[in-house]
């Protein structure tokens, strides 16, 4: 229902097509920055099973709110409805996914990795099932209807599951709120910058609880990110230097002169100290931002094919045949099962490949390749619309539309699950499986910059589509597709070719090596020291022994010779 929405919005409601595809993106956009914050909630704070009671209720009375805006037509209604919307939709699927996970596992076992892969699978399989079933429904019972029933039916529908939910909450498993990493990561950023006038260690003892006693700089070095300052020390007088490496991140685990207590007690309970192995899982999460930038560009082709190829459907012939008519709706079930489909297939090939970096980066480039491909078949799509529209006063079959949605799904289908499986491979264990909600907020950024594309080319856009240039819109995408499909092929190169030495294993073996080192010189040292002073000891020994015996031998000839 609400992927139809801007059709709605241009249909009914009147309002033109800019202004309706800025609305959907808007809301769209919102929703999606704010799945983070209501995982932070979910884990942190309310649990998971309160943040579904809240937001599938907020969902309801938005849809009921739709309900009454379609039949009513009041524009406050709207927006109050689409406000409800988004927050109920941003906790519909990260909030329900992890608990559909949790009623998977045996209550009391903390399952390995092996069992966890599963209870996974086995969720996956359950949501993609009723997804599809969903879709189906809504194709068989929904599809031909107008929006005020479909807001009714809908609703009803979504009451009528959520009532069936209700009565098993006694039985359902609860997880305890836990710290999430996503409000560690935030404090370790406080910390750094509240400590930003401190000097960079120059010994290990100066980060807590190092346990590499040679390093003083914490793992990974952002190479890609490096920024070169020229800084002027007032104090010296002589220019500086100093390769910036999110190294200022290091200042969050530095230790600092405390006389009253413990430092460590005093700085921790403060928030302003965190232990090395805090600040390097921050930085490791830091060091997937430029592979997110990447997606901004990728979110506007998605955000474009919401809102204009579906009111492109609206202005094409939908008739099969004579009798039936083909309902939008079953574009969505084209770009959602071709997205499923390329998703099962990639993690299939990716339970069989040895390399666990370099699969999902090639994926993702071919997602970034097919949204080039994307908005150059949708050009050439609405060219030859425009051309039977305005030339041979004929519309063209709807089935024209079928190559872009497959590709979005194509593009989808390549990008997401690559990016999901190759955040995995960059960041510690505790921040694996917020990758989805961090891919959620990149992909909200970019629905935004489809709100600002379409305020500076809005000479292209008109009342309807028949009078707006969608052609030469898409056209303009090709550019910034081509040009991040190169920066993409850059970024993944870097990451595919960093030292091993980034993960977290190889870092902890690292740090393992310096200590095992370490302790061997300080016991050989100590080894030598032994030696050194045991020698000394017996030397002085013998030397004592001696020159007594020769004392003695004296005294003995000085009382023969008398």
């Amino acid at each position: 229902m609400l992927a139809m929405l801007i059709n709605h919005l241009t249909d009914d409601r009147e309002v033109t097509l800019p202004k309706a595809a800025q609305i959907v993106n808007v809301h769209e956009g919102l929703t999606s920055l704010l799945v983070i914050v209501v995982a932070q909630l979910s884990d942190s704070y309310f649990g998971r099973l309160k943040l579904i009671l809240f937001t599938n209720t907020a969902f309801i009375f938005g849809l009921m709110m739709l309900w009454y805006e379609s039949h009513r037509l009041s524009i406050k209604a709207l927006f109050g409805a689409l406000a409800l919307l988004t927050l109920g939709k941003a906790g519909r699927d990260v909030t329900l996914k992890a608990f559909l996970a949790d009623q998977l596992r045996i209550s009391g076992e903390e399952p390995n990795l092996e069992e966890e892969e599963l209870i996974e699978a086995r969720r996956k399989l359950i949501w993609r099932f009723c997804w599809i079933l969903g879709i189906i429904m809504a194709t068989v019972w929904l599809s031909n209807e107008k929006w005020e029933a479909l807001a009714k039916k809908s609703t009803i529908a979504m009451a009528a599951g959520f009532f069936v939910f209700l009565p098993g909450i006694p039985f359902y498993k609860h997880e305890d709120t836990f710290p999430s990493p996503i409000l560690n990561a935030f404090n370790v950023v406080k910390a750094a910058v509240l400590k930003g006038h401190l000097n960079y260690p120059t010994s290990p003892d100066q980060l807590f609880k190092n346990y590499s006693k040679s390093a003083t700089e914490i793992l990974p070095h952002i190479a890609f990110l490096r920024v070169c300052f020229d800084l002027f020390d007032l104090k010296q007088q002589n220019e500086l230097h100093i390769p910036v490496v999110f190294r200022w991140l290091d200042k969050a685990a530095i230790l600092e002169p405390s006389p009253s207590c413990p430092v460590s007690t005093e700085q921790v309970e403060s928030g302003r100290l965190f232990e090395v192995a805090k600040v390097k899982d921050v930085k490791r999460l830091i060091s997937m931002f430029p592979l997110w930038s990447t997606f901004y560009v990728y979110s506007l082709v998605g955000a474009t094919a919401n809102t204009f190829f579906y009111e492109q459907a609206n202005y094409i012939n939908d008739h099969l045949g004579e009798i039936s008519r083909v309902p939008i709706v079953v574009f969505v079930i084209i770009m959602t099962f071709t997205s499923s489909i390329t998703s099962i297939i990639c993690s299939w090939f990716k339970d069989r490949s040895t390399n666990a970096r370099r699969p999902p980066l090639n994926r993702i480039r071919f997602g970034m390749f097919f949204s080039i491909i994307c908005c150059a078949v949708a050009c050439g799509v609405e060219v030859h619309r425009l051309h039977r529209v305005k030339v041979e006063d004929n519309q063209i079959s709807i089935f024209w539309l079928t190559p872009q949605f497959l590709l979005v799904g194509l593009m989808e289908g390549l990008s997401e699950s690559g990016l999901q499986d190759f955040f995995e491979t960059q960041v510690c264990e505790s921040m694996k499986e917020y990758g989805p909600q961090f891919s959620e907020f990149s992909d909200g950024i970019g629905k935004f910059f489809s709100v600002i594309c379409i305020l500076i080319f809005h000479f292209w856009f008109d009342e309807d589509v028949d009078t707006s240039r969608l052609d030469k819109y898409y056209a303009m995408l090709t550019v910034p597709t081509f040009l991040n499909f190169v920066f993409c092929c850059i970024v993944s190169n870097w990451y595919a070719n960093q030292p091993h030495g980034q993960s977290e294993t190889d870092d902890n073996a690292q740090e393992l090596q310096d200590g095992v080192a370490d302790d061997n010189a300080q016991e050989l040292q100590d080894g030598f020291a032994d030696d050194n002073a045991q020698e000394l000891q017996d030397g002085v020994a013998e030397d004592n022994a001696q020159e007594l015996q020769d004392g003695v031998a004296n005294e003995n000839s000085g009382f023969e010779e008398n």
